[in-house]
């Protein structure tokens, strides 16, 4: 069983607190739920990369800096494009799985706010703004690389 968050509105507004966070899943809707993410995931990704295409046209500097974010996203996108492909995946990778999709979503929303708070390029050339972006491209590539190994004891 896991905890999953419920919305990414939620996400925006800081998360729903600790204490009733989320839905406890019964294991037979873990399937389910882990497809819903992956979907929920992969439209992240897109509302992600399009905040970033919009920010990199009002702010040049960044460009250098989040084409590697956006090249990170889109290796994240692939993974996730297959896994919501494979079927007959064992339910305790499942559970696994739900926490990581649920995380990475939070990640997404985390630098979609921050791209959103800092719209001038003396906000971006700030420590704060671009070293939190750049910590949140560092947690995607974890999540990639998380998920890549889910992928690979799939398909064994």
């Amino acid at each position: 069983m896991t905890f999953v968050s419920n919305h990414r509105t939620d996400l925006i507004k800081g998360g729903p607190p600790d204490s009733c966070r989320d839905t406890l899943l019964p294991p037979f809707a873990n399937m389910e739920r882990f497809s819903e993410l992956i979907e929920n995931t992969l439209s992240y990704i897109s509302t992600t990369s399009s905040a970033i295409a919009r920010f990199v046209r009002s702010v040049r500097s960044a460009h250098a800096d989040l084409s590697s974010v956006a090249r990170a996203l889109s290796d994240l996108r692939l993974i996730l494009e297959l896994l919501r492909d494979e079927r007959g995946i064992p339910s305790p990778i499942q559970l696994q799985g739900l926490v990581l999709l649920d995380t990475c979503g939070e990640t997404l929303v985390r630098i979609d706010v921050l791209l959103a708070q800092y719209p001038g390029v003396a906000d971006w050339t700030s420590a704060d703004c671009r070293d939190d972006v750049l910590r949140q491209q560092a947690k995607v590539g974890v999540f990639h690389k998380a998920l890549a190994l889910v992928l690979e004891v799939v398909t064994l």
